[in-house]
């Protein structure tokens, strides 16, 4: 199990392996979560969030998923369902 843990956290840095590990549609919250979870550490919400947008792995859908009473969050996709490297 900690073998696949450290190869899983390896595959982060430089794939989109955690397409398996989401819905078809998820929030950038989501996302982040996943990334924090598997890395262990909590990331900077900024920095992530701009790292992700540029990586263009991502397509924004017309949809928004709301929780309570708070702002709708916006809903992405990856642009391919199956694992990118990411330059």
């Amino acid at each position: 199990l900690s073998l696949a843990l450290n190869r899983l956290r390896a595959k982060l840095g430089y794939t989109s392996v955690a397409y398996a590990l989401l819905p078809v549609e998820f929030t950038l919250t989501e996302l982040q979560t996943v990334y924090e979870i598997i890395l262990g550490r909590p990331l900077d919400k900024r920095n992530f969030r701009k790292k992700m947008l540029a990586s263009e792995i991502l397509e924004v859908t017309p949809r928004q998923k709301r929780d309570g009473a708070h702002r709708p969050a916006q809903l992405y996709r990856f642009a391919r369902r199956e694992p990118v490297f990411l330059g």
